[in-house]
C-alpha cells in the first residue's frame, strides 16, 4: 500500500546559520510568494508534541521560508537539542533534512503505511488545526519523511 498523496508541499533544510542559508536560497530562487491560506485555522483536536515516543514541551528554533512555484523550503536553525532537527544537524550538518507530503486522508492512514514499510515515527505534533509526523526513512531515502494533515 502506498501513501495517500505524493504532493510535496515543502522541503525542510536544517542549518547552523539561518541567515547565510536563507540568503543562498533566495539568491538562487528569489523570494517567491507564500501560498494563499484557504480558511482560518480552527482548532479541532487537542495539541501535543512527541519526540521519540516521549512528550516534549518546546522545540526552540529560528525558521524562515523561501517559496518556489510548486513548494517551499522551510529553513530551520535548531536552538535546542531535543528534537529531530537538532539531531539531524548534529549528524549531517547543513543539509536537506526532510520532505513533507500533504496527506489526502487522515494522518493515521499514512502513519500505518509508513510503519508497515518499516519507517519508525520519530516526531509527531498535533497543533489543533493540523498534524504532522516525521518518519525515519533516511536509511533508504536519505531524508526523513514528514506527512502532514490539514483539517
Amino acid at each position: 500500500m502506498a501513501l495517500s498523496s505524493t504532493n510535496i508541499v515543502k522541503v525542510i533544510v536544517v542549518t547552523d546559520d539561518l541567515e547565510k542559508t536563507v540568503s543562498a536560497y533566495k539568491n538562487l530562487l528569489g523570494t517567491g510568494a507564500a501560498p494563499a491560506e484557504e480558511a482560518e485555522h480552527m482548532q479541532v483536536r487537542t495539541p501535543f508534541t512527541v519526540y521519540k515516543g516521549e512528550p516534549i514541551t518546546d522545540t526552540p528554533m529560528k525558521v524562515e521560508s523561501v517559496f518556489s512555484d510548486n513548494f517551499w523550503f522551510e529553513i530551520i536553525q535548531p536552538l535546542g537539542d531535543n528534537d529531530p532537527w537538532a539531531q539531524w544537524l548534529k549528524e549531517h550538518g547543513t543539509s536537506i533534512c526532510s520532505i513533507c507530503l500533504l496527506t489526502d486522508g487522515p494522518l493515521e492512514n499514512d502513519e500505518e503505511v509508513m510503519k508497515n514499510a518499516g519507517y519508525e515515527s520519530v516526531f509527531k505534533q498535533e497543533k489543533g488545526y493540523e498534524a504532522y509526523e516525521y518518519f525515519d526513512a533516511a536509511k533508504d531515502m536519505g531524508v526523513l519523511v514528514e506527512v502532514k494533515e490539514h483539517y
